[in-house]
């Protein structure tokens, strides 16, 4: 099983903070990310794009030298933090899109993945965006089928799971398939655990494992749903993880946290994580 590490999970040491968090004196680069991932035997990473410049000749060499150190590592891009093409509103988002397409394919990357929007999009109805985000979408699988990619569209809190997956379905594409993120299905008030045994697995090209908490108040996708310690919240992450086992899911599996809970740090929670995939999924 591919499990992997994302590094919105450290988004506070990348200087970025939300309206839940205070800033973090400790500050990372790419090199501090890629240790923390060496340092817990983690072959996977996944980077937000949002930290980083696609045209900078330094990162294309980091990666590709960790990359050549150990044939199973594994990058792909994580593209569109914090609202992506904000429900098709931004269009002119598509040339940060196709940057890193460009360096993904520099890289001999398998795949990356991208959102449409966030939660602030989310009440927009479905079919007002579509007609937006089609044409978006159709150019980028242009690009992605010259370079025999595959894009894994996340589900960002901007439309329930089914929606978005529908969509996802409709461009009949092999190279589109869905980034499933468990927190963020039950921002919208979808299970994931359901929604695993509904969909079509084999569209699903990604996987993001958070464990949330419903908090009190905060049941919009706008609200507060902190990351606890996995296990101990709503999302349900075990039995997800074992219903994808089962069905012998060989893609990415990525710890992401979002902000953590009260009293919790983010190299805690991640250490915490990376051991609960490996006993579920490894054994």
């Amino acid at each position: 099983m591919k499990i992997g590490i994302d590094t919105y999970s450290f988004h506070r040491f990348f200087g970025e903070t939300t309206k839940w968090e205070i800033a973090s004196e400790e500050q990372w680069t790419v090199t501090e990310f890629l240790q923390f991932a060496d340092t817990n035997n983690v072959k996977v990473v996944t980077l937000e794009t949002c930290y980083l410049k696609p045209k900078d000749p330094a990162l294309e060499k980091e990666l590709s030298q960790w990359l050549a150190k150990d044939s199973t590592r594994e990058i792909a891009f994580t593209w569109g933090h914090p609202n992506g093409f904000d429900g098709g509103k931004k269009p002119e988002a598509l040339e940060s899109v196709l940057d890193f397409l460009s360096l993904s394919h520099s890289l001999g990357l398998e795949q990356m993945r991208i959102v449409l929007g966030n939660h602030w999009n989310f009440a927009t109805p479905p079919e007002e965006r579509f007609p937006l985000l089609t044409p978006l979408i159709t150019k980028i699988l242009e690009v992605a089928t010259e370079y025999d990619m595959r894009i894994a569209v996340e589900n960002h809190a901007d439309f329930p799971v089914r929606t978005l997956m529908k969509f996802i379905e409709s461009f009949n594409s092999p190279r589109l398939g869905m980034c499933f993120d468990f927190g963020n299905s039950i921002r919208v008030g979808d299970d994931p655990v359901h929604v695993l045994q509904d969909v079509d697995i084999n569209k699903i090209f990604m996987v993001q494992v958070k464990d949330v908490r419903k908090m009190p108040g905060h049941e919009e996708p706008t609200g507060w749903w902190p990351t606890v310690l996995y296990g101990t919240g709503d999302a349900n992450p075990g039995k997800c993880l074992q219903i994808l086992k089962a069905h012998g899911f060989a893609d990415p599996i990525v710890v992401e946290l979002s902000n953590v809970f009260t009293g919790l740090t983010e190299k805690e929670v991640a250490v915490q994580a990376i051991g609960f995939l490996r006993k579920e999924l490894v054994g």
